[in-house]
């Protein structure tokens, strides 16, 4: 019960923290415009950027830790020991047969590098885009709503002179409102068409997988992954492929799991049918496919 309330408060405050971000900043950069102040609405652009990225960033940092305490309490409740632990060393030696990973990971980070500088164009675009020529249709809309509406007559701000003067203040407002509101949409676009996380840690960024590198240990009913992601039996799965001459098992995630953007998850050893059979074929279960 606590367990999905907490998710639902997560998921409320997901959705719930863009609205309330956007109308603050939109009330200081109105106010800063009506004081005339203009210096306020360049702080308020750039300071709206950073804190964006930095509450999208957070996000990310809580989702680490409570993947973390979900391990530790994982680890102290588990009442069997490994049976099977993989080091890098064992993952290097198998890698270093597979003449077909260089060019793949090659080709990850160029895809990688692209969605970057898509994202810094798109940011670049968006701020000239403003400045330059939607600022005077955005204001000019903005203007005609307050009036139509005349809000100043209804809720005049303390700092406003005049209904007139609190009129502009909301037009201001309504300006800002519009800004940021295109730009989080535009940006949830782009993050979920080039497969970054936004407003979620549950994403799949590319079809390039996950390689474990640095330690895999596998229990009964778990497997740990780099000491960072625990999957727990029955791991849910679209496809399992065991390449023997390349010498991996590769198997695809029915979900994303949580701080792990990527759904194909990549396992190098020296006999990889040994250890499927071994060890790890009792942890999936495949639900479209079945074990290449």
């Amino acid at each position: 019960m606590f367990t999905q309330q907490n998710n639902l408060r997560s998921k409320v405050l997901r959705y719930l923290w863009p609205i309330l971000f956007t109308i603050v900043f939109a009330l200081v950069g109105a106010w800063g415009n009506v004081s005339h102040e203009t210096s306020i609405t360049y702080i308020i652009v750039i300071a709206y950027l950073a804190i964006f990225f930095g509450i999208v960033i957070t996000i990310g940092i809580r989702s680490t830790r409570v993947r973390f305490r979900e391990i530790e309490e994982y680890m102290k409740s588990t009442k069997s020991g490994a049976i099977e632990k993989l080091t890098r060393d064992d993952f290097m030696k198998a890698m270093e047969k597979d003449t077909e990973y260089a060019q793949e990971m090659n080709k990850f980070v160029k895809a990688q590098m692209k969605n970057l500088v898509i994202l810094m164009v798109v940011l670049i675009g968006l701020l000239m885009l403003y400045t330059y020529v939607l600022s005077g249709p955005f204001i000019t809309l903005a203007k005609y709503i307050s009036n139509a509406v005349n809000i100043g007559y209804y809720l005049k701000p303390w700092f406003t002179q005049t209904i007139e003067e609190a009129n502009l203040y909301y037009a201001y407002f309504i300006d800002y409102l519009i800004y940021f509101g295109v730009f989080f949409v535009l940006m949830y676009v782009i993050f979920r068409m080039m497969r970054m996380p936004f407003m979620t840690t549950n994403v799949q960024v590319t079809d390039y997988p996950y390689t474990v590198t640095k330690e895999l240990i596998i229990f009964k009913d778990a497997m740990l992954i780099d000491g960072m992601y625990l999957l727990k039996s029955p791991i849910p799965v679209k496809q399992i492929i065991i390449n023997e001459k390349r010498r991996f098992i590769e198997f695809q995630l029915s979900k994303p799991l949580s701080g792990l953007p990527y759904t194909k998850i990549r396992i190098y050893h020296k006999s990889p049918r040994e250890l499927w059979d071994k060890v790890m074929k009792n942890l999936f279960k495949v639900e479209d496919s079945t074990a290449k």
